[in-house]
């Protein structure tokens, strides 16, 4: 017989986002506001796609590996090496004749196999890139990863399950950030030739090429006009691995990183038959109040047809012409839709870049293991404390967010110097909900320990508590209080493990936290509950850790030495390699954190923070702050919880 049961009064363990969860217009606010908020957008993309100051050092090589005319156009066979021996294939039309530098169009494409080199019906690549050089633009048509026989280093949908799939997502390598890098490094190669002009650059894609444009035209200024066709909506953020990466839409729909574009022109394309179908009153519309922010109604349009997906012939002719107004009219004269020519397009055989799937070049990649270790030698720098603090997404509540919802009065906390109390406590901001046992001191003192471990379910939470060991006991009697809670995910129940269950799926990081997160904002929360509700000061709470819970709360002490609200630390960190991604992954789950700097970036936020760590390896005693005492020795509970210094 079927029971009524209360949910879990903790909300983050059914709020499970994804590509086609809707996503509210941006308040772009004030133009002043908006360029403040831009500028942390900006950093936040780059940082999401893993995109960094080394990654932009290394300088792009391309190589022309055939040159033909057709139909008075020379066309190139472009490898160019984008990160070190990693190519990206493609071909640049121009036309035969050029007598000053030419514009340049961009032409990055969606997810339709064989795309750049094949006339498909509704989105042929090749029509596109001639016809644009037709009209006197230079015109580079490239292959996303893994989409045309001469680019296959990498599989497409790699990088989506197993170790490899968390190891990626720690150290910010994706397949996103990858395409990414590739647009940006074929625009300097391009750019750093004499016949185009850097300072008229175009870029259209059409769905998944959509993506790529308006993601590149929001990281490189370079990019002056966008045209992203079929693809910008408020309801479906792409679908595939790579239009996703860690954290991109936990905060930012791709509204807000188009927004980047503004104030440069950018004409929308949209139909009735997939998800811009509601394009002309949601998202042009809200498009339209940013550019009137910048006093430029001009430079943002759409075009909406009643088809299906698609790029087709009029969609490309639209385009045509918005292009040439911008690039080569200065936008001055709108410009009737220019006719696409009936010129043939070159054959397929003759526009693939190699005979074989991967550049016959030395050093080439070919393995997953030499994509890894070429990653890891480009992020092997810190970052700033910012970009550690923005993967960590741990948020500090303010006072008046605590939310208590189950609680002795609290006369009591002072009338009993033995009692074990239980509060139950969240956020409101959060609609979270955890518990703690507050074990008081003996003595009047302002002194607290807050001990993090991993509990196997509520059931040993409550037995440790309800029967403290004796080094607790002592710590009571020495006028130490003691907070003892269960963390998000802690519990054991149905609801929790489903939550695990979700959370392992591919796009779950790029919407919502990991449990790992939620934890770290639960030892905030508790912080400052402890300080709203038990008259705590954060500056005397210790936060103790043993070894299943020592590196992440390493990580959350970091944070709230930053905000100034913990004290000292206490933590093992059990022996572990503290530079391989695996070790992340089991123990403190937050993607990009070894790609912003990992330890040492942590040790920024923690600045003079003090306390002791145990079990830290001789190689990465280095990367810690000053203030903490390492010890290569693990140490057990009992020792963990001697008074600390």
């Amino acid at each position: 017989m079927a029971t009524d049961q209360m949910l879990d009064t903790d909300a983050r363990l059914y709020a499970f986002r994804n590509y086609q969860s809707t996503m509210a217009a941006p308040d772009w606010g004030t133009l002043a506001a908006w360029k403040a908020q831009r500028q942390q957008i900006r950093r936040h993309l780059l940082l999401c796609a893993g995109l960094n100051a080394q990654t932009a050092a290394f300088k792009a090589r391309g190589r022309v590996v055939d040159r033909y005319e057709h139909e008075g156009l020379i066309v190139e066979n472009l490898c160019i090496e984008t990160l070190p021996g990693l190519y990206l294939t493609g071909n640049l039309y121009r036309p035969k004749k050029a007598t000053s530098r030419l514009p340049l169009i961009l032409h990055p494409h969606g997810h339709a196999m064989n795309a750049r080199t094949t006339p498909l019906a509704d989105y042929s690549v090749p029509h596109r890139a001639m016809n644009s050089a037709l009209l006197g633009f230079a015109s580079f048509a490239y292959s996303m990863i893994d989409y045309d026989d001469d680019t296959r280093q990498i599989s497409h949908r790699s990088l989506l399950s197993g170790p490899e799939k968390g190891a990626a997502n720690t150290l910010g390598l994706s397949l996103f950030g990858l395409q990414l890098n590739n647009s940006i490094k074929a625009l300097d190669y391009l750019l750093s030739r004499k016949e185009i002009d850097p300072k008229r650059v175009g870029c259209t894609g059409e769905s998944g090429g959509g993506t790529q444009t308006y993601f590149l035209a929001a990281v490189d200024e370079r990019v002056k006009v966008a045209a992203p066709a079929v693809m910008l909506s408020g309801h479906m953020q792409g679908g595939c691995v790579c239009e996703n990466a860690p954290g991109l839409h936990v905060q930012y729909s791709n509204l807000h990183y188009a927004g980047l574009i503004a104030p440069r022109p950018m004409l929308l394309l949209g139909c009735t038959g997939d998800w811009t179908h509601h394009m002309r009153d949601r998202e042009l519309p809200a498009m339209r109040e940013l550019y009137e922010l910048y006093k430029k109604p001009a430079s943002i349009d759409g075009f909406y047809q009643d088809e299906g997906h698609n790029y087709n012939r009029r969609a490309r002719e639209a385009v045509y012409s918005w292009m040439v107004q911008w690039l080569m009219k200065g936008g001055t004269k709108p410009t009737a839709r220019i006719p696409e020519a009936a010129t043939p397009v070159p054959d397929r055989a003759r526009l693939l870049v190699f005979d074989k799937e991967i550049p016959p070049y030395k050093g080439a990649i070919r393995r997953p293991k030499q994509l890894f270790d070429m990653w890891q030698d480009l992020h092997g720098k810190s970052g700033s404390s910012a970009d550690v603090a923005d993967v960590l997404q741990t948020q500090l509540p303010e006072k008046k967010d605590i939310l208590i919802r189950s609680q002795p009065a609290r006369h009591e906390y002072g009338s009993s110097r033995s009692g074990l109390f239980s509060i139950t406590y969240g956020r409101f901001s959060q609609d979270s909900s955890m518990q703690a046992r507050f074990l008081p001191p003996a003595t009047k003192a302002d002194r607290t320990l807050v001990l993090l471990r991993q509990w196997a379910g509520k059931g040993a939470w409550a037995a440790f508590c309800g029967r403290p060991s004796t080094a607790v006991r002592k710590l009571m009697d020495e006028g130490w209080g003691v907070v003892i809670p269960l963390l998000f995910g802690q519990q054991g129940s149905a609801p929790s493990e489903e939550f695990h269950r979700r959370a392992d799926t591919y796009l779950a990081t790029t919407y919502g936290k990991t449990a790992h997160m939620h934890q770290a904002d639960d030892v905030a929360t508790t912080v400052r509950m402890a300080q709203v509700e038990l008259g705590v000061q954060p500056s005397t709470v210790t936060l103790v850790a043993d070894s299943s819970m020592g590196i992440l709360t390493y990580a959350v002490w970091s944070f709230l030495q930053s905000e100034k609200l913990a004290g000292s630390l206490v933590a093992d960190l059990g022996g572990a390699d503290l530079r391989a991604p695996t070790t992340w992954v089991k123990l403190a789950y937050v993607p990009l954190l070894l790609g912003a700097g990992g330890i040492s970036g942590l040790a920024q936020l923690a600045g003079k923070g003090k306390g002791r760590l145990f079990g830290v390896r001789p190689a990465d005693r280095a990367l810690f702050p000053k203030g903490l005492r390492t010890s290569p020795k693990r140490a057990t509970l009992k020792q963990l919880l001697s008074p600390p210094a």
